[in-house]
This record gives structure tokens, C-alpha cells and sequence, in this order.
């Protein structure tokens, strides 16, 4: 089994705004010994968009002891909480999140995905994409009919649109993805990253740091951190983790 042998993360939200609407599972275990952690943003400054991640996260949590715990069985009871959510108070009838949730094993990394958080593991001194955006952007270069040089005047338009989500206006409609564990695996270590776009958008900027920094999540989250501060524009989250046999 692999285990966490160095965390780092943080969370912080859009200056002047009163709430984070981004929200982490810090890596805990199932009842399996799995390794689980997660990201999840709530969508568009509605009312009750903070609440939904949080309720989204906590539903998560709210299953890990259970015996026939899965990926597919936590994020299906966050969009039923989500659910709960919007139907208990008017105010909060539209409030909708992404989550992104990964769940380690001895042999194979699942990750259960709706949204438009992001999870990378490090290959080569460089982070590679391992989730799909459920954005309208990525959803017309997917398709094929524009490029992506005819779409780059309204790409931050189009990226904020989220086609998925959980809500009560959404259909659960996930992505799950199963990755043989060796498939990751680098110098006898795996290290994932999980941003929210109000960090990856300033990490593709510059996609780079130092080996050093890479190697390290205390490094690479504080040199993150301070990049991302200088000229933040949304709430902002990331969560980096090295795991060892």
C-alpha cells in the first residue's frame, strides 16, 4: 500500500470576497486502508455555492468507515446532500459544486470527477492532466469543429461555463477513471496535485519550477502560493501530495 509521507496544500479565497466557495478533503483513509482526498469549488458566486462544496466534502467524509466504500457510492451521496441542500431553503435552490475525489489503492488510482477541478500527477519535472474540464470550452474542442487559436479570444468566457456538476439541476453524470498505480509511479514515489482554476489558471501561465521545488509539496505549494497572490481573481486552491510504498 502506498502512504502519505508529505502533505501540503492551501485554500484561500478571492480578495475583498467574503467567502471561500473552494473547499479540501486533506488525505485520510477509507475502510479499505485506500488513501482518499478531494477537491471541490462551488459554482458561480450563487447563493449557497460555499455551502455545497462544504456539504459536498463532508458527504464524502460522512461514508469513508463504510464497508462497501467506493468512489462511486461517495459522490453519489454528495449530489444527494447537494440535493438536500438546495431543496431545504429557497435561497439556496440553484447552489451546485464541482468535486474531484481520488481514492489510492495497492494496485490502481480511481478518480471520480464532475467539474472543472483539476488533478495532475508529476511526471518529468512537469504536472500531467489527468482529469477532463466539464466546461463549455473544452467541450467545443473536444468536439472538433473549433480549434483551439479560433476559440482563444473567448476561452475565460467559455471555460466558466461548467456543464457538469452536482446540483439539483444536473443529471449525475461523471467521469471515473481507473489508472493502473505503476502507471504513475516515479522514482519510487507518486505525487498528485489538485488545483481549483483560480490556481491552475496561474500555474499554466508558467507551468514550471525548479526540480527541487517540484519534488518537494511543501516547496511547490509555497512558491504556488506566493505566485498566485501577486494577482489572484478567484478563490484559489491547491493540494499536493507525494506517496510512498
Amino acid at each position: 500500500m502506498f502512504h502519505a509521507v508529505e502533505v501540503a496544500h492551501f485554500s484561500f479565497s478571492k480578495p475583498d470576497k467574503e467567502e471561500n466557495e473552494d473547499f479540501v478533503l486533506l488525505p485520510t483513509s477509507d475502510s479499505q486502508s485506500n488513501i482518499v482526498f478531494a477537491i471541490a469549488d462551488g459554482v458561480g458566486s450563487l447563493p449557497g455555492a460555499s455551502k455545497a462544496s462544504v456539504c459536498a466534502i463532508n458527504a464524502v467524509s460522512s461514508v469513508l468507515n463504510d464497508k462497501d466504500f467506493s468512489v462511486e457510492l461517495a459522490l453519489d451521496r454528495a449530489k444527494r446532500e447537494v440535493v438536500n441542500l438546495a431543496s431545504s431553503d429557497i435561497r439556496y435552490s440553484q447552489a451546485a459544486t464541482t468535486l474531484t475525489l481520488i481514492q489510492v489503492g495497492s494496485k490502481e488510482v480511481i478518480i471520480g470527477h464532475v467539474g472543472d477541478c483539476r488533478a495532475y500527477v508529476r511526471k518529468s519535472n512537469r504536472l500531467v492532466q489527468l482529469t477532463v474540464d466539464h466546461t463549455r470550452y473544452q467541450e467545443l474542442i473536444d468536439s472538433g469543429e473549433h480549434s483551439a487559436r479560433l476559440l482563444r479570444k473567448n476561452k475565460a468566457r467559455l471555460s466558466s461555463v461548467i456543464t457538469r456538476a452536482l446540483s439539483k439541476s444536473f443529471d449525475m453524470n461523471i467521469d471515473l477513471l481507473i489508472l493502473p498505480i505503476e502507471d504513475l509511479v516515479e522514482n519510487d514515489s507518486i505525487v498528485i496535485s489538485m488545483m481549483t482554476d483560480g490556481a491552475y489558471d496561474h500555474w499554466h501561465k508558467r507551468a514550471r519550477f525548479s526540480q527541487s521545488t517540484m519534488d518537494s509539496p511543501s516547496a511547490f505549494i509555497n512558491s504556488l502560493r506566493k505566485r498566485i497572490k501577486k494577482a489572484p481573481h478567484d478563490d484559489f486552491t491547491c493540494l499536493n501530495i507525494r506517496l510512498e510504498r
